[in-house]
């Protein structure tokens, strides 16, 4: 069997959004498959979920994420858009789903904007 292809963001581009490192509930649904896992990165744009057996490219997900604290949940569609991540700082390759969001109703956005924030803030300090 051969090694999956390295498919991510090119090291070293700017992201046109701050990524942010937490542990997040999210239940992932394609027309083939439910998956519940955690988020393990997330910003903006979308979100990285770790796993062992990542989705194929181009997959098209809803997401129902669930906010720590606030103890709501976001809904969200997406797409699968790379297939692996690295640690930052290292060359170690985390293998998972990179999922850009697509279509997300303006409640829900104004949630993960504020969840974004408080993440913000609370780096800054």
């Amino acid at each position: 069997m051969s090694e999956p292809t390295l498919v991510r963001p090119v090291e070293g581009q700017r992201r046109a959004h701050e990524r942010y490192e937490v542990t997040i509930p999210v239940d992932c649904t394609t027309q083939e498959l439910f998956l519940s896992n955690h988020v393990c990165n997330i910003s903006r744009g979308g979100l990285f979920i770790r796993s062992d057996k990542p989705l194929p490219l181009e997959t098209e997900v809803s997401l129902v994420i669930r906010l720590p604290e606030a103890d709501l949940c976001i809904r969200a569609k997406g797409r699968v858009v790379w297939n692996y991540d690295i640690v930052k700082g290292t060359s170690r390759i985390i293998p998972g789903s990179g999922i850009r969001f697509v279509d997300m109703s303006a409640t829900d956005r104004a949630a993960l904007e504020a969840y974004l924030k408080k993440l913000a803030n609370r780096r800054e300090s």
